[in-house]
């Protein structure tokens, strides 16, 4: 068995223990530690809420992208919103831009779409937003 503090303590009974400052420090070092992997820990939940967001907006992106791809809209830009409680944050910025480029060889012309989705979000006080590009020929 081993003892921690076997000296004897002047004045008293020569019991072996631990001394009062020897206990505010080891209290001391295991509060800073504490606080330290607190921090850590609400750091680690605000980086998954963040992805989690990230996450959402890029399946977002990808869906309305989809759905332009079936009926692909008129030129020019759309703004909405997406429905769902859990995605009232989220809102959708659609811009389309049409190119004609000329053939080669003297057969008809090319038409170039560019199809781009950006889905915007509230992140505390920020504005986060991301942005799917895509192109499509006619």
């Amino acid at each position: 068995m081993t003892m921690w503090n076997r000296r004897p303590v002047k004045g008293g009974t020569g019991a072996p223990g631990f001394t009062l400052l020897e206990v505010l420090v080891a209290v001391a070092i295991v509060a800073i530690a504490l606080v330290t992997f607190m921090g850590l820990h609400l750091h680690s939940l605000d980086d998954t809420i963040r992805a989690q967001d990230l996450t959402t907006a890029v399946l977002l992106a990808q869906a309305k992208m989809a759905t332009m791809e079936e009926s692909p809209p008129e030129a020019g830009e759309a703004t909405g919103k997406f429905e769902g409680p859990e995605l009232e944050r989220f809102q959708w910025v659609t811009a389309v831009t049409e190119h004609t480029l000329d053939a080669l060889g003297g057969s008809k012309p090319v038409t170039v779409r560019h199809l781009e989705v950006t889905v915007r979000w509230v992140d505390g006080q920020q504005l986060r937003h991301y942005t799917l590009e895509g192109y499509g020929v006619q």
